[in-house]
């Protein structure tokens, strides 16, 4: 375990020292602006700066944009692009040799042709130089430098309300650097030779290899206060972790031996602060996964409360929809019992008809409905004249001379009484003048017995029988029953449609009766007149009397 553990301080130092290496072949890439020709008091060294600084950079394997006496549209066109490039990792140089103000705490980089009248356009005419720290931030990449030699004299001081001098300190970023000519808020110097002073020292070390970035300003550092008597201090502001090499090379001797040791430490703190973290997060879940259970329980609880409450409300609000649900089917079962008795009265009924048709009945035609026999065996008919040869043979001889015997009257009502049957024999058609649906009437005698059926359209003689049948008093009265139309098919599941279907099905048998006047006439054409005479019809005296006439529509015989 202790092996383990120290080899792992080993590759985190070797990641230390090395990391910023690799970080740097994944790709280097430097933005150089340097303005010198300015309308009001130019500089003669920034350009000469900005291109000695492009010529070192390029010796170190960075990819230099250069750019001199530029103007604002073409800052601001080179920082955009400068930002895209650094989106591909590794390392980001930015350098500007020039003018620049600081305006309440912002620091601005002066391009050329700026008109500056007031302070009020310095944003508008002038490059943020946060900008540029914000596209490195932006990128993301491994490490950025930041190098401003602009904190010279500001030449729009006398327009300003708030005339600071020198450049604000800028916070860098995590992984950055940010180097200052001088110490914030103070002025550099323009240097008196090709290069500023800054600068000079600056292009001095930038190719030392085996140094590190902080001891290669350091260097400057102490080239510019040496020169100056200490009266030009140079600045940085680092964030770094660990260690760049801009010339690359590793350190040697007692150098190594300092870094190696710092990398160790360093990789023990981070260990350890990573073992409290994760410790910290460890216990940060578990008092989580309490609370949530804590919570979920409390949840359980008022959820089985809530639930017992509104079955109890559900419960009292559907104790009267119950209450009327059972008073509903207590009738609902009433009007079954009625119906089904009155159901079995009916089909008692009809069987008690079927068997007394079936015991007078002869064979018919196919079809035919069953005959029900009259039950007036000597009705009264209307007179008919019997012909010379009739009333001879009809006549017995009275062997003394006397005329007819005592008997002969009977025979006579006998003979019309036949002759009245034979004559009403085929099929008539009962009109109405209500028009009244009717079937056919077929009559047939049989001896001293007048026989009927109904004849004609199916869905009349389907619904409708002949019940009686009968000759009184020079009248034939025939009695026929009307069954109700079929119900169609309810839905039982739904107990209020089917309380109103049962009520429609309540419906009785009516029984109609039609008197034919054979007193009138024996013809073709008998009047008629229909009424009902069923228990639910009116009482007798104010019944309607249906008016019409049978009409014979085949001739006599079957």
């Amino acid at each position: 375990m202790r092996l383990l553990t120290g080899l792992g301080f080993a590759l985190c130092a070797l990641f230390l020292l090395t990391g910023q290496a690799r970080a740097a072949s994944g790709g280097r890439y430097a933005l150089v602006i340097g303005n010198s020709a300015y309308s009001s008091q130019p500089l003669k060294n920034p350009a000469n700066d900005a291109r000695d600084v492009a010529r070192a950079l390029t010796a170190l394997g960075f990819d230099v944009q250069l750019k001199t006496d530029a103007k604002l549209r073409d800052i601001e066109d080179a920082i955009r692009d400068f930002g895209l490039k650094l989106k591909r990792g590794g390392v980001g140089l930015f350098y500007y040799a020039g003018h620049g103000v600081q305006v309440q705490g912002v620091n601005y980089l002066v391009p050329i042709g700026a008109r500056l009248s007031s302070e009020s356009d310095v944003k508008y005419e002038c490059v943020d130089a946060g900008r540029v720290l914000g596209k490195m931030e932006d990128a993301g990449n491994e490490l950025n430098l930041v190098i401003l030699d602009a904190c010279r004299n500001n030449p729009f001081s006398r327009s300003f309300r708030s005339a600071e001098p020198g450049l604000a300190r800028m916070d860098a970023p995590t992984g950055s650097l940010v180097a200052y000519a001088t110490a914030p808020n103070s002025v550099a110097s323009d240097g008196g030779g090709k290069n500023g002073l800054f600068t000079k020292y600056l292009l001095q070390n930038i190719g030392t290899p085996g140094i590190t970035i902080e001891e290669m300003f350091k260097r400057v550092r102490i080239g510019v206060m040496n020169e100056t008597g200490k009266k030009q201090v140079p600045w940085e502001s680092s964030s770094i972790a660990g260690y760049f090499y801009l010339a690359g090379g590793l350190p040697q001797g007692a150098a190594a031996q300092a870094a190696s040791q710092m990398a160790s430490a360093q990789a023990a703190q981070q260990q350890r602060q990573q073992d409290l973290k994760l410790q910290q997060y460890i216990a940060g879940l578990e008092a989580e996964k309490r609370q949530v259970e804590q919570e979920r329980a409390e949840l359980e609880r008022r959820r089985q409360q809530l639930d017992a409450d509104e079955a109890q409300k559900l419960k009292q609000a559907q104790a009267p929809q119950d209450q009327r649900l059972q008073e509903q089917l207590a009738i609902l079962e009433n009007e079954r019992r009625k119906l089904e008795q009155e159901r079995a009265e009916l089909a008692a009924a009809r069987k008690q008809a079927e068997q007394s048709q079936q015991l007078v009945a002869k064979p018919t035609a196919p079809g035919a409905v069953a005959q029900v026999p009259s039950v007036d065996p000597a009705p009264q008919l209307p007179q008919m004249k019997p012909s010379a040869s009739q009333a001879s043979a009809a006549r017995p001889h009275d062997p003394a001379g006397g005329g007819e015997r005592v008997g002969g009257r009977v025979g006579e009502r006998v003979d019309e009484r036949a002759a009245i049957l034979a004559r009403l024999s085929g099929v008539w058609r009962l009109e109405t003048d209500s028009n009244l649906p009717l079937p056919l009437l077929s009559l047939k005698p049989g001896g001293d017995t007048l026989y009927g059926t109904l004849e004609g359209d199916p869905r009349l003689v389907e619904r409708m029988s002949i019940t009686g049948l009968a000759m009184d008093n020079g009248n034939l009265h025939v009695r026929m029953s009307v069954q109700p139309a079929a119900m169609r098919r309810r839905d039982m599941r739904d107990p209020q449609g089917f309380y109103v279907n049962v009520l429609r099905a309540r419906q009785q048998v009516r029984v109609l009766e039609c008197v034919g006047n054979l007193h009138a006439t024996l013809d073709d054409d008998i009047p008629l007149s229909c009424e009902r005479v069923d228990a639910g019809a009116p009482p007798p005296d104010q019944r309607q009397q249906i008016s019409g006439r049978m009409v014979r529509t085949q001739t006599r015989g079957w």
